[in-house]
């Protein structure tokens, strides 16, 4: 009900006491929905605060404010200097002007979602707050003022249809105390209601987890929690914007960072679980190691180019079919497995590192959901998320240019979107002296990390990118995949190969876990 005629009424009474004589001394914006008014009259300030939020709407009063240094915009710079003369407000319209010297009038439409604050001088229409709102282009002040005979003879011929600001607090008021079709004293009703809504104002909450709300009328429950009383529209105003943004965008953003923390402890959840199913059943079913050995002491029993070879199994005492590469001999089989093995350890051994560390990030989440839980200040809560990064824009992403970019700390990490692409990438964008990454023996996205001037590649930042470049390949689902990297100058392109293809003369090999840019975003640094 802040938006109600009857509240703004008041609102624009008390604004008339007050402001005609100051001095509009600044106006600016550091919030995009958000206008700030700056008024001296001598030594003596007062503050408007607009919230035009299409979710929240509401006048606020300050009694001091804090400009930011940055990111702020100074707005209807023709008012600066100028004194306020009066306030008008609409007849039976949530619109009220602030009347400034030399005919300038700022007009605050309070309509909702579709409210703004627009300039005008002379009834002549010159700037908007909220340009975007076409349908205000151009709106006539004249147009605004809903003259509308409100007494007992037109009401008994029209009813509730001449109070067109009677919203549904108003009427549910009017319900409570009688109001029917077949009451003959329906009209002291509603000027019993009327002379109400000029006395106290209250600030309610239904529940302590609902926003707070603003009536002039009664309390719709007696099991409501009063936070305010009081005949001040400003002081109203003043508590109620307090409580909302204490209460309300406590609630809301404590909310969307449990939502946030719950779907990552529930991502690592479902890792480990995954993650120890394929562990056991590697270790429980894998025998490359084992099945290699049976072939080195059958060597001389295997016939040429066989693709399989039934051989007696000293492990399990038992025939064993092994199947076999027919362009391999046996030997070559054999080492074959031995390879498989030894990149089977090294996986094992990844799996295990891996089940580690998620595990320590399961606990890390869980004392994260704890404390989120029991903060209390809306303050202490967007500094606790800072502090501890939990914010998905921990890191800054962009794509502006015509391949992803990722920006973790100081380092720019660069990736391919296709074949040519890569290409582009790789020949046109990057430097002899910048670290080139592809995921090795399968098709991918060519990445890059741009070299800072001085200082060496930090492992963690290549471990980084190598995981992006795991993921943007053909192993994007693999557990754990092998990623070259080399200095861009030892990665050329002949002539007559094909897009995205390239030949690396020198190359170093890490194992890393595919990671999408999404998944780094949410996860701990």
């Amino acid at each position: 009900m802040q938006l109600s005629y009857y509240f703004l009424k008041r609102v624009s009474e008390k604004l008339s006491e007050k402001l005609p004589g100051y001095e509009a001394a600044e106006i600016f914006s550091q919030n995009k929905d958000e206008l700030m008014l700056s008024f001296l009259n001598g030594r003596k300030e007062f503050h408007i605060k607009a919230v035009l939020n299409t979710q929240f709407t509401t006048l606020a009063f300050p009694k001091e404010f804090a400009r930011a240094r940055k990111n702020s915009v100074d707005l209807f710079q023709n008012l600066i200097g100028l004194k306020v003369t009066d306030i008008h407000q609409f007849v039976n319209e949530r619109s009220f002007l602030i009347r400034f010297e030399e005919n300038y009038d700022l007009l605050f439409k309070m309509h909702g979602k579709r409210s703004n604050v627009i300039l005008y001088q002379e009834e002549r229409q010159l700037s908007l707050f909220n340009s975007q709102m076409k349908f205000d282009l151009g709106l006539q002040l004249n147009s605004l003022e809903r003259n509308i005979t409100q007494d007992q003879t037109e009401y008994q011929t029209k009813g509730l249809s001449i109070f067109p600001t009677f919203d549904q607090t108003i009427r549910q008021s009017l319900y409570q105390q009688g109001y029917s079709e077949s009451n003959d004293d329906n009209w002291n009703i509603i000027i019993q209601t009327l002379g109400r809504m000029e006395q106290a104002i209250t600030i309610f909450q239904k529940s302590v987890d609902k926003p707070p709300q603003l009536t002039l009328c009664d309390i719709p429950d007696s099991k409501c929690i009063i936070l305010k009383a009081t005949n001040d529209p400003i002081e109203a105003a003043n508590e109620f914007y307090y409580q909302y943004t204490k209460i309300f965008y406590l609630q809301k953003e404590k909310g969307d960072l449990l939502k946030l923390l719950s779907k990552q402890l529930k991502k690592t959840k479902g890792y480990l679980s995954k993650t120890s199913a394929k562990l056991a059943d590697i270790e429980n079913n894998s025998r490359h190691q084992e099945i290699a050995d049976i072939l080195m002491a059958n060597i001389h029993n295997i016939k040429p180019n066989a693709s399989e070879a039934t051989l007696f199994d000293f492990y399990k005492n038992e025939q064993l079919k092994i199947k076999l590469k027919k362009d391999l001999s046996p030997q070559k089989n054999a080492e074959y497995l031995y390879r498989k093995a030894k990149n089977q350890k090294l996986e094992i051994d990844k799996l295990y590192e891996n089940l580690v560390n998620k595990e320590d990030l399961k606990e890390t989440i869980e004392t994260h959901i704890a404390k989120v839980s029991d903060i209390e200040s809306l303050k202490e809560l967007r500094k606790y998320a800072k502090s501890h990064q939990l914010l998905k824009e921990s890191y800054e992403t962009t794509e502006a240019e015509p391949f992803k970019k990722v920006i973790l700390g100081k380092w720019t990490i660069c990736i391919g979107r296709n074949a040519k692409n890569n290409d582009v990438l790789t020949q046109k964008h990057s430097h002899k002296n910048d670290l080139w990454l592809h995921a090795k023996d399968v098709s991918g996205s060519h990445v890059v990390i741009r070299q800072i001037p001085g200082q060496t590649f930090a492992i963690d930042i290549i471990e980084k990118a190598a995981r992006l470049a795991a993921f943007y390949s053909k192993r994007k689902n693999d557990t754990v995949c092998p990623v070259l990297y080399t200095p861009r100058k030892y990665v050329r392109k002949p002539k007559g190969l094909m897009a995205g293809q390239v030949i690396v003369d020198r190359e170093e090999v890490i194992l890393v876990e595919p990671a999408s840019i999404e998944s780094l975003l949410n996860e701990k640094r």
